[in-house]
């Protein structure tokens, strides 16, 4: 009984002593192969200036948009907010805008732009060209939207001018389009005929006007013929 007892606890008690020998022979410090592959977290992207001020992150300019998923936030037992803001709020180029000016004032087209720009944030650059600025508004830019802002600048302005912005200055300006003639209708100039075709048109008239004069000579003779005879 005792011998057989013996047996077995040797053979449970191999298996343990070799599992207890390779475990102690790996030194403390050497790393396993999960932490092997572990990548090194990456140091920290945010740009620091000399005043100690950091660039917010994420950046809301620079982050790519996930999901078209509203995010929303409960404020009441059955009312649900959206969070987030517009694209005009982010972008004011795009802010939503309408222009209502009354038939009986009289105003230009540099008028009308500084009534669509005000409260947006943007202003009119000082340069405008006068070709524009003096145009007067015409009627049916006088109710305008609603559309954004970029697009009713570009209305107001003709097909004849392009939009430029400086969003660090929050400035807006016109420059003409080249060609110029861009929307507009061209007419052709009538073609002027060349030397040969001119000659061709002289020496037709040349000999009709001959033959005229034959044939009144002609009918002058035999009239005096005829005269004669009686």
């Amino acid at each position: 009984m005792n011998r057989s007892l013996l047996s077995i606890v040797s053979v449970f008690s191999l298996p343990l002593a070799l599992l207890l020998g390779a475990c102690s022979a790996i030194p403390p410090d050497h790393p396993t192969s999960a932490s092997a592959d572990t990548p090194t977290p990456p140091a920290s992207s945010q740009a620091h200036a000399a005043n100690g001020l950091t660039d917010a992150s994420p950046d809301l300019y620079m982050m790519e948009k996930v999901s078209d998923a509203p995010q929303v936030v409960r404020t009441g037992r059955y009312q649900l907010w959206e969070l987030g803001t517009s694209s005009g709020q982010q972008q004011l180029i795009n802010q939503v805008v309408r222009v209502a000016i009354p038939s009986t004032l009289s105003v230009t087209v540099k008028d009308a732009l500084m009534h669509l720009l005000a409260g947006t944030g943007y202003h009119l650059c000082d340069g405008v060209p006068p070709d524009l600025a003096n145009q007067p508004l015409p009627l049916t830019h006088r109710n305008l939207g609603p559309a954004s802002l970029q697009e009713a600048l570009q209305v107001l302005a003709g097909s004849a001018w392009v939009l430029q912005q400086d969003p660090r200055r929050r400035e807006v300006c016109f420059r003409a389009r080249v060609p110029a003639h861009v929307g507009t209708i061209e007419i052709a100039a009538p073609t002027r005929p060349t030397d040969t075709t001119a000659a061709h048109l002289n020496a037709e008239e040349s000999a009709a006007t001959q033959a005229h004069q034959a044939r009144m000579k002609a009918n002058v003779k035999s009239g005096s013929e005829k005269q004669e005879s009686e």
